[in-house]
């Protein structure tokens, strides 16, 4: 029967080299080391041995993923994708999310709760945005739902009202209708209320001084554009091309009709 004979500490902390008949045999984790006695003098059986390996195995599993699951807050499914792609099988990664579970390291409610938190403070994603990062996360729907409580209607009145006027001036260089669809579109795409988008544009517009001479300028611009493109029709047909164009970007059409007799 194999017996330890020497234990030494590895320079990486908690790992201890392990001799059976002044041999080394493996290594193990100090947790390992404890829970298995593994002191100078104790008597192994062969099938000890491979009790204790398979410990040590689990072991160094939990050490990794600890190590992933506390640099930031993460989900039962992002340490059990983690553990996969480092080629641990499924008991082994069931074993190590219960495990950090049970040991409040990891907390699918709480990271909820917290990225709700998080995301109405920053104010850049709305409800469904939100919804939508936590369901790639690995959270379940019904965890999802009770945090999203917290997020409510005047949380996105805020938000838009920052967000509405940032996205409205980034995209000045378009039509004034041309903006508010871009400003709409990307509002949709993080997740806020459609109803609430459009009520803070309204807010937004009724507010601001018109600057008449912005969209003007803005039409010269793409109606030369247009005028260059399609520099080889006359008459008619160049008119038509050039407002279909206008058009399409956004442009009040009596006003292009004003552009195109100034200009032609």
């Amino acid at each position: 029967m194999p017996t330890v004979t020497k234990v030494t500490q590895q320079r990486r902390a908690g790992r201890y080299n392990i001799y059976l008949d002044d041999d080394y045999a493996f290594a193990v984790d100090e947790k390992v080391l404890i829970t298995y006695n593994l002191f100078k003098g104790a008597n192994l059986e062969d099938a000890d041995i491979e009790t204790i390996k398979a410990a040590e195995f689990k072991q160094k599993a939990y050490t990794q993923a600890l190590v992933y699951a506390t640099g930031q807050m993460r989900t039962s499914q992002q340490v059990s994708q983690k553990l996969s792609e480092r080629g641990y099988a499924a008991h082994v990664i069931q074993e190590v999310v219960q495990r950090l579970t049970d040991d409040h390291v990891i907390n699918d409610e709480l990271y909820a709760q917290t990225y709700v938190d998080q995301a109405i403070s920053a104010g850049k994603l709305g409800p469904r945005g939100v919804q939508f990062k936590l369901q790639q996360a690995g959270i379940d729907k019904f965890v999802i739902e009770d945090a999203l409580v917290a997020y409510d209607v005047d949380d996105q009145v805020a938000a838009l009202t920052v967000r509405v006027a940032n996205l409205l001036e980034k995209n000045s260089r378009y039509s004034k209708f041309m903006a508010e669809q871009k400003t709409q579109q990307k509002l949709l795409q993080q997740g806020f209320d459609l109803n609430l988008i459009k009520q803070a544009i309204q807010n937004y517009r009724s507010n601001e001084t018109p600057d008449e001479m912005l969209e003007w300028d803005n039409l010269d611009r793409d109606a030369t554009i247009a005028a260059n493109r399609y520099a080889d029709y006359t008459g008619w047909e160049f008119k038509q091309k050039v407002k279909a164009m206008l058009y399409r970007k956004g442009y009040d059409l009596n006003l292009v009709d004003k552009w195109l007799r100034q200009n032609h």
